[in-house]
């Protein structure tokens, strides 16, 4: 059993697996087939303590979970927790992240996300014009100041909507929330909708699935690899 106190989990599960309710006339998530590995690492007041997210993380991934979202975040390089995600990755568990809401100022991604094997996400709005954009408040990484075309460390990979976004809450209701911790779970729940078998030998099915959402980008300004939305918005894929 696994109370969620707070809420803020439960609008996070609910944009990755919300199934319409009992009725069907509820709001669907990007994945309603997903299982959802609900893990308690956070208190009821949003505080997160670093061995309840190692052990979290580590636990998610000996129970087999393909996927990690990660909404919360840390200004600090804490070493139980940069080893969890170093396990995870390494039996092939595709970790995804909230950049974090210090922006916009260059270098403010937070941990977990600054980390390689994450995938970092941060927010996209609509501007008064209509046209997406980066929100202001999203973290921003060093894309422009490490090697092009590749993630390294505190790098941004991706930008997701994370503006006025309605979903699940702890009481059965909907609420509305902004934050990267929303964006987060939109490429969590594209991951899981689009889990990839490897083509080529040598790449697991997170890489490969990490590289087909890559394909998927939309570029958002400024253009190409940034430090404000990495390769861009991860789109639903085109059916011809």
């Amino acid at each position: 059993k696994c109370d969620d106190k707070n809420g803020h989990g439960t609008h996070v599960a609910g944009i990755v697996a919300a199934d319409a309710g009992a009725d069907k006339l509820g709001l669907y998530g990007v994945a309603p087939s997903a299982k959802v590995f609900a893990y308690k690492v956070c208190g009821a007041n949003g505080s997160c303590y670093a061995d309840d997210i190692a052990v979290g993380i580590r636990t998610a991934a000996d129970a087999g979970a393909n996927i990690v979202n990660m909404s919360f975040g840390t200004d600090k390089d804490i070493p139980l927790i940069r080893d969890a995600v170093n396990y995870a990755s390494s039996k092939d568990v595709l970790l995804v992240a909230a950049a974090g809401n210090d922006g916009p100022f260059s270098d403010s991604i937070d941990y977990p996300a600054a980390y390689a094997p994450v995938i970092a996400v941060g927010a996209v709005g609509k501007l008064s014009s209509g046209a997406l954009a980066v929100t202001e408040w999203s973290s921003r990484g060093i894309n422009l100041l490490t090697k092009l075309g590749e993630i390294n460390d505190r790098d941004i990979e991706f930008a997701a909507t994370g503006e006025s976004i309605e979903s699940t809450w702890n009481n059965g209701s909907y609420v509305i929330l902004s934050g990267t911790s929303m964006a987060s779970p939109f490429v969590a729940g594209l991951a899981a909708k689009y889990w990839q078998s490897p083509l080529v030998e040598n790449i697991t099915p997170a890489w490969a699935t990490r590289d087909f959402l890559r394909s998927l980008t939309l570029d958002l300004p400024p253009p190409l690899e940034d430090n404000d939305s990495g390769f861009g918005l991860p789109q639903v894929p085109q059916v011809p």
